[in-house]
């Protein structure tokens, strides 16, 4: 199996001021061609930095380094693999040229620093950047890949999407392919999903990672070189964990955003849906908006964030906040009866609670939430407490409403 490397250079990165998101796609991008990813190593702007990286990966086939290629001091990506190949890098004229264009389409004066972009060793390929100025570099010495690739993620992705994939091919690089699928799944941890399908026996790998959005992302792959038993195994064995969920009443889902999957249900049935917002403060609504058609469906939504407001435009009533709080069933109750008579939706969702980190007591703690859902006018209350952050509460939030009106629609439709 062929092996890469992925080295992400970045101060910034080291410093924790960004995320490494390039390792994480350049990773899955290899993973679906079948390419086993052998190192994953985050280091400075530094060339010293970049020759010892490049020694602890020097066993890849392909070697992988992204960012550093910009035009200032600290880019110094292409002098840390010179001097690790021991080759001098040469001006490239072409090159700096389509760089002066890119700077005179924007009307922008080139600085003299972006002629260290046009340098590239003999042999050579430069990987054209369609929307910055610093060009990939694309190079193969006695069977072993270099790959250098811009740091902005955009210009990144863009670049492999385009070019990589025929480089891979024309130089043998794509032997087989990884077969997968992914389930999402809810509701959950790692190693309880893991002791449920612990009884699985199948050839296939299963994975499980965890998403900060709140569900386990379940991988079921296997590696093949025109095997075709492979695509019955993988399926075979999906079915079996599918049952295994079933049976234990756990949610699921096809790898889509549950908002995705809900706007689509919703547009099959004709509904529309509106929500009103506390401790979400608009975020389920952006969730939902995010989705193109959402205005299929989508009636609109109420921040309703103080006691005011929901007095003011959901009738809520003084005496409900003072007896019970606006975290309350008898608060989410009344907000979600307030919505259906200003939207007149199918589905009407309200959201109250806290999401810290102060605000909590004894009696309410933070991370305590109540949803008031009224769908075809049958009212339902559900309280939940969840742990974590705000932003870990918030995202909870958000996947529990849009999971409760999914899984009671889809139940009606089967």
């Amino acid at each position: 199996m062929i092996k890469a490397s992925v080295i992400s250079i970045g101060s910034e990165i080291m410093r924790g001021r960004i995320d490494d998101s390039n390792s994480t796609y350049i990773s899955r991008w290899l993973n679906k061609l079948g390419i086993k990813v052998q190192w994953r190593l985050n280091i400075s702007d530094n060339i010293n930095d970049i020759i010892e990286a490049l020694e602890v990966v020097k066993n890849s086939n392909i070697i992988i380094l992204t960012g550093g290629l910009g035009p200032t001091d600290d880019d110094c990506t292409r002098e840390g693999l010179s001097k690790f190949l021991n080759k001098d890098f040469i001006f490239n004229e072409n090159i700096w040229r389509s760089i002066e264009n890119l700077f005179k389409k924007r009307d922008i004066k080139i600085p003299e620093s972006n002629k260290k972009q046009a340098f590239i060793m003999p042999g050579g390929e430069f990987l054209k950047n369609r929307i910055g100025t610093a060009p990939g570099i694309f190079y193969k010495e006695n069977n072993k890949v270099y790959i250098l690739l811009p740091g902005p993620p955009v210009e990144n992705q863009l670049m492999i999407n385009n070019y990589l994939f025929g480089k891979f091919k024309d130089n043998g690089l794509i032997e087989g392919n990884i077969i997968s699928r992914v389930l999402r799944v809810y509701n959950i941890g790692e190693s309880e999903l893991a002791d449920f399908l612990a009884v699985v026996k199948s050839p296939c790998d299963l994975g499980y990672y965890f998403s900060q959005d709140g569900w386990i992302e379940l991988h079921i792959s296997k590696y093949s070189i025109n095997n075709d038993n492979t695509l019955s195994e993988v399926d075979n064995t999906l079915n079996d964990i599918v049952q295994i969920l079933n049976n234990n009443n756990i949610f699921y889902t096809e790898d889509k955003d549950i908002s995705f999957l809900l706007l689509n249900l919703l547009k099959e049935k004709k509904m529309k849906i509106s929500f009103a917002e506390s401790i979400t403060g608009g975020n389920i609504s952006g969730e939902f908006t995010k989705n193109a058609g959402a205005s299929e469906v989508l009636l609109g939504g109420i921040i309703t964030y103080s006691n005011e407001v929901k007095i003011k435009l959901l009738d809520v009533k003084k005496e409900t906040l003072n007896k019970f709080g606006a975290v309350s069933k008898e608060c989410a109750k009344e907000m979600a009866i307030g919505l259906k008579k200003q939207f007149d939706s199918d589905i009407s969702i309200s959201i109250t609670g806290i999401a810290g980190p102060t605000g909590g007591s004894e009696e309410k703690p933070i991370g305590l939430v109540y949803f008031g859902f009224i769908i075809n006018d049958q009212i339902f209350i559900k309280k939940e407490i969840f742990f974590g952050n705000r932003l870990r509460i918030i995202k909870k939030c958000i996947t529990f409403a849009l999971i409760e009106v999914y899984k009671n629609l889809y139940k009606k439709s089967n």
